[in-house]
Formats: structure tokens, sequence, C-alpha cells
């Protein structure tokens, strides 16, 4: 399977952000996570979940349906220009709106009245979200640009924590990191933009706002029943349990998300292709790409998965330390969703999206919104954070069952039973290093987990590129090294 130049180093950058994105936070996180504590920064994580939860509601699924709409006329300047306006102004009016409402619940709902401070300022980081304009490199594939503007300015970021962040009381200063993150972040990106939009030469009155309304309205549902098991999760166990144990959870799933991040990395950075080739009727073109995004999901997500599960104990006590014990179950539990999340984004975003069935994504996200919404009303407030992670989990997996339902009448994947079935057969190596580390290396946890590491690293170099006669991400990466060795 062979994927164009271009799109190889979109993977290759992309890859590289969401390597960095796990990387960077283990920098951090530890720090934090010991200065602030599990309340504190349960805090801080209940009022980043909420400014982000509203910023994806007022994005009204402009971050799905803007990158499809953007690569379909990245090579016609003039449509581009215009495209690029409609979206952006909805947004603006959207964000806007959802200001008000914002500010209303601060001083309607106690838990955030209690805290105002704390809020006004995640008011202000959601507000900037309406300048990340993500959607719009992606659309362009402007990847590697995506990537140096992340490692700039979080490398601003990580020296900051360290010299603000020193007590327990600081969660607030760490939400206004945030803030001039977002601020540095929106200057970047207007000072690039400009290199691709004009504002002068535009003429306001063929603009078609209203055009896009109507399949928005469709993704904005769609957006927004996920965003209730996706990221409102937090909040409702916020609602319905305690800080402290949003503490707990969220340090579990954050670590499970920053690894989905470095998968939908490659799923991401193929989508803008596939919609140039889909659309130019190259229909072969297009399944190899998904076969191709499939078979390394799969050989990456599935070790990552079993190694998370085993090692969990090790991995929160490195990472978070002794008081965050009760976050190993929720991150045993949650471990699951490298995979099923990965599968959903190939089922849902590439093939679904793609074929324009925003009708099949908004039944499988109700239906899942439906689901979180009655397993978090029934766990939480008997099990916490244990019974969050169980509800998203179970949610997750019938989401992804109805995409691959709807997404199988198109048979874009050759026998995916077959190759899942395979490669759970190789995961009996990685079930014995870790199971022989643990009885053989009883005391040093630290020595453990990077004996474990360096071990299942090394075999999945192995069974990648040397057992395996035609791994997909063994051709990649040759291809990929050969054209850098050229250039």
């Amino acid at each position: 399977i062979k994927l164009g130049m271009e799109t190889q180093k979109n993977i290759f950058y992309n890859v590289l952000l969401a390597v960095s994105q796990v990387l960077f936070p283990l920098i951090t996180f530890p720090y934090l996570a010991r200065v602030l504590g599990p309340t504190h920064l349960g805090l801080f994580n209940f009022a980043d979940s909420y400014s982000r939860y509203f910023a994806l509601v007022a994005a009204l699924g402009i971050s799905v349906y803007g990158v499809r709409e953007i690569a379909k006329c990245q090579k016609d300047p003039i449509q581009l220009n215009k495209t690029f306006t409609e979206l952006f102004l909805i947004n603006f009016f959207a964000t806007l709106l959802l200001s008000i409402v914002f500010i209303f619940t601060i001083f309607a709902v106690d838990k955030l009245r209690v805290e105002k401070t704390l809020f006004y300022w995640s008011l202000l980081f959601y507000f900037l979200q309406l300048f990340e304009l993500k959607w719009f490199f992606t659309g362009i594939n402007q990847f590697k640009f995506i990537t140096i503007r992340y490692f700039i300015i979080r490398l601003f970021f990580i020296i900051a924590v360290f010299v603000f962040i020193k007590q327990s009381g600081d969660y607030i200063k760490y939400m206004q990191l945030q803030v001039v993150l977002s601020l540095l972040l929106a200057i970047i990106n207007g000072y690039y933009l400009l290199k691709f939009i004009s504002i002068k030469n535009l003429n306001y009155r063929e603009l078609h706002i209203f055009k896009h309304l109507k399949p928005l309205l469709i993704l904005f549902i769609t957006i927004f029943s996920i965003s209730i098991y996706l990221h409102f999760d937090t909040v409702i166990l916020a609602m319905l349990s305690d800080n402290e144990s949003v503490g707990y959870y969220s340090s579990s799933l954050k670590l499970v998300k920053i690894i989905i991040a470095i998968l939908a990395a490659i799923t991401a950075a193929m989508f803008p292709k596939m919609v140039e080739v889909f659309h130019n009727g190259d229909k072969q073109e297009f399944k190899n790409m998904v076969q191709q995004s499939y078979e390394l999901i799969l050989s990456i997500g599935l070790p990552l998965t079993i190694f998370i599960y085993m090692m969990a104990p090790e991995i929160v006590y490195i990472l978070f330390g002794t008081h965050f014990e009760r976050s190993i179950v929720p991150l045993q539990i949650t471990s699951p969703l490298i995979l099923v999340v990965s599968l959903s984004s190939i089922f849902g975003f590439q093939i679904l999206s793609v074929h324009h069935k925003d009708a099949s994504i908004l039944f499988a996200a109700v239906m899942g919104m439906i689901t979180s919404l009655v397993m978090s009303f029934l766990l939480i407030p008997s099990f916490k954070e244990i019974g969050a992670s169980i509800a998203i989990l179970l949610t997750e997996i019938l989401v992804l069952i109805l995409f691959i339902l709807q997404a199988s009448k198109f048979e874009i994947i050759k026998k995916p039973f077959q190759f899942l079935f395979k490669e759970i057969l190789w995961l009996l190596p990685y079930v014995l290093i870790v199971f022989l580390g643990k009885i053989i290396i009883t005391q040093q946890i630290y020595m453990r987990t990077l004996c474990v590491v360096l071990l299942c690293f090394l075999w999945f170099l192995i069974f990648q590129f040397k057992l395996v006669k035609q791994s997909a991400l063994k051709y990649q990466f040759t291809m990929l090294f050969n054209s850098h060795i050229k250039n």
C-alpha cells in the first residue's frame, strides 16, 4: 500500500506532534500532581474540562466539517478565502452567544460560584479557543507549521510551570498560564493565517453562511452528543461526586487520551488527502489508505493497550506518586479506550464522514450520549471514579460497534477480523515480558519499568521489522526515511 510523499510527511509531522504532546506533559504532570495534589488538580481539571466543553459546543462541528470543506478548496485561493471566512464567522458568533451562558452559570451554579476567580480565567481560555484554527491548517496540510508552533509555545509553558507553580493554591495560576499559552497561539496563528487568507480582497456580499448551517446542525448535534461522554464526563463526575475523585479519574484518563492522540495523529494526517482522493473518484486509492490506517492503528494500539493495563500500578506511582493510588483501577479500566477510540476514528471519521454519512455518525453519537448519561447516573454516585471509567468504556465500545456496522456496508477494509486475530496472537510475548519483569524485579519499581519498556519496545521492533513480511509500519517508515535521505 503506497501513500504519497506529502501524506507520509504529514503523518511524520503529526506523529511527531502527538509524541511531543505525550513527552511534554510527562515532564510537567508528575510535578503538578505532587504540588497541587488530587483535590486542587481535580478542581483545575473540572474548570479546564468545563471551558473545553463550551469551546467544543461553540465550534458547532467545524473541527470536522471545516477540515473536510477546507480540504476540498485548498487549491482554489478565492474559494479557500471565502470558505474560511464563512466558517470562522459562524464559530465567532456561536462563541459570543455561549459566552453569555458561561457567565450565567458562574453565578447560578454553586460549585462554580465558589471558585469564580478560577472560572473567570477559564472563560478567557474558552474564548481564545476560537483562534486555535487547527481545522483550517489541517485542511490545507500545514502539519509542519502545527508541529513547530506547538514545540515553541509548549517549551515556554513548561518553563513557566516550574517557575510559577510552587504550592497547592497555585491552581489558579496554572489556569492563567493556559490563557497566556492560548493568547500566544492566537497571535502566531493570526500572523501565519495572513499567508493564505486575504481580508482586503474579500467581498462580504458573496458570503453564503447559511449554506453551512444544515450540515453543521447535524454535526453539531453529533459533536454535542459525543461531548457528553468524551468531555462532559469529568463535569458530571464533579457534580455527582467530589473534586478528589475528579483528580484520580482525570489523571488516569488524561494519560490514556495522550496516547490516543498519537494514534489519532495518523488518521488526522491522512484525512485531507483521503477527502481529495475520494472526491477525485479514485476509490481504490481511498480503500488502500483506509487499509493502511487500520493496520497501523492495530499494530501500535494493541500492544500499548496491553502494556498500560498490566503496568498501571507502576505508571501511576512513577507519574503521579503514592497519593494517586486510586487512579490505578480507572487507568486499567480505560486502557482499552486506546484501541477502541482509535478504531472509531477510522470507521467513523475516515469512512463514514468521507462518504457524508453524517446521519449514521449522529445516530451512534446519540446512542453513546444516552448510554453515557444512564451509566454515569447509575454508577458514579456509588463507585465514583471507577463508575465513571466503566461508563466511558462501555459507551465508546457501543459507539465503535455502531460505526463498524454502518461502515461495513462499503466494504473498504479487507478481512478486518482476520488481521485483528493475527495481531492478538502476537500479544503473548508482551504479556510474558511484563509478567516476568514483575516477578524477577520485585523491589526497584523504576528499574522494573525501564526493563519492561525496553524489552517490549525491542520485541515490537523485531516483530514489525523482521518477523512480519508485509508490515505497514515497516513500509511507511522505510519510505519516509528514504525520502528524507534523498532530500
